[in-house]
């Protein structure tokens, strides 16, 4: 039916934008109505309630229209906020997050009218109660599975406006996926842990790590023995792997292996890539591959400020002022924020008088990634402990730590430098 504007009660809502007005009016203007607004029976004034199509209304006074396509509908006010929210699903480029919210609000609706269903089947011989998240997929003709996920990510959008400015659903899923394990790990960290922490351990790493739960450990951080030194006594070390492999063992998922690492043990440690004959790529998996870790290709590296030594270094070379550190991950965990975070870290070297290991990494630089992958009561271990810097680094980040070292003089002198009594 045909109804006069003047005939329609309604006051305009301050959530409408004009500006919405005036673009809705042009597209009526170009192509039409789509479809009518929905008005109730008429009250004492003679005038009929809007119970859907506000905009409509005042894209026809934009027009100039004296009258509109209405249908007379008796509606309460949440089946009316119910078919407007099909009206604007049907609405062509909707924004991806608009378009989730209004998911959300519509689901909402229907629980308010039936009540939430309760989780899990019926009992037998019970008839299902309540509203969920299958009977808005029905609703909407969709399977369950992306209504769940679009009822995610309008939660997401509530607790995160910033969502919006994502053009692409598919990257706001996955950003929401990553900010949800950043979340589970935040909040986990701290938990009881079902053996003691703050602990040094004098021993071999693998055999010390073999007595430990298994995915009992959230990160390990630590700069192991490298394959070349310059002093040939310390030379490969074949008790490397096995700690590695029972690093990964005790590691939860989801952990970071962040491991100093020196330039001949980058292929040994992370495998290479080759090209055949036809062109295609080829990798040689590395020793962390083998043990299950999933390996970043991209390395953090230590620029290293103030450092002297230019041992090994020909005259027509640059300076070895970096080292590496290799990224791995068991799972796969979330750094703790969710900008870029830059690969190149920039300290000080530990000054040759300070150093009580000669292989000594700043404090500074350590407490800095630890930062990064980790939150406050996270179980930091290194099995290579050296200096301790790790675990002084954990400890004044109140991280709880694990330090093992096996060599007797420099794990009385790492005790000593984090207040570690060894009858403790």
């Amino acid at each position: 039916m045909k109804l006069r504007l003047d005939q329609i009660d309604f006051d305009p809502s301050p959530d409408v934008e004009e500006q919405e007005v005036k673009d809705l009016a042009d597209s009526i203007k170009e192509i039409g109505l789509s479809h009518p607004v929905i008005v109730r029976t008429a009250n004492d004034s003679g005038k009929h309630p809007l119970a859907t199509g506000e905009k409509r209304v005042r894209a026809a006074q934009i027009l100039g229209w004296l009258e509109i396509d209405a249908e007379v509908r008796d509606v309460d006010e949440t089946e009316g906020k119910i078919i407007r929210a099909h009206e604007n699903l049907k609405r062509h480029n909707l924004p991806w997050w608009e378009e989730v919210v209004l998911v959300q609000a519509l689901h909402d609706l229907r629980q308010q009218q039936h009540g939430a269903s309760e989780k899990g089947r019926p009992k037998r011989d019970e008839a299902k109660s309540g509203w969920g998240i299958r009977d808005t997929a029905r609703e909407l003709g969709l399977a369950i599975g992306p209504v769940a996920e679009d009822l995610q990510l309008a939660r997401a959008v509530s607790f995160d406006p910033s969502l919006r400015n994502v053009k692409d659903k598919k990257t706001a899923v996955r950003l929401v996926r990553i900010a949800a394990k950043r979340y589970e790990a935040e909040a986990s960290a701290g938990l009881r842990s079902d053996f003691e922490v703050n602990q040094a351990f004098f021993g071999d790493s693998a055999d010390i790590l073999s007595k430990f739960p298994s995915h009992s450990i959230d990160h390990v951080v630590t700069d192991p023995p490298w394959i070349l030194f310059f002093d040939p006594s310390l030379a490969i070390d074949q008790r490397t792997l096995p700690v590695l492999r029972e690093c990964y063992r005790v590691m939860k998922t989801d952990s970071f292996l962040l491991m100093f690492s020196g330039f001949d043990d980058i292929v040994y440690y992370c495998g290479y890539d080759t090209r055949s004959d036809k062109g295609e790529v080829i990798h040689h998996r590395g020793k962390l591959e083998d043990i299950g870790f999933n390996v970043s290709k991209t390395y953090l590296i230590w620029h290293k400020l103030k450092t002297l030594s230019r041992r090994g270094v020909r005259p027509w070379e640059y300076d070895r002022d970096f080292e590496f550190i290799i990224v791995a991950v068991k799972g796969s965990p979330a750094l703790t924020v969710s900008t870029c975070i830059s690969s190149f870290k920039t300290f000080d070297a530990v000054p040759v008088r300070s150093l009580i290991h000669p292989n000594e990494k700043p404090l500074d630089l350590v407490k800095d990634i630890i930062g990064d992958i980790s939150y406050e009561g996270n179980i930091i271990l290194d099995p290579f402990g050296g200096s301790f810097v790790t675990a002084q680094a954990a400890k004044e980040m109140k991280r709880r730590w694990l330090v093992i070292e096996r060599d007797r003089e420099t794990y009385v002198k790492g005790c000593k430098r984090i207040g570690f009594k060894e009858d403790s």
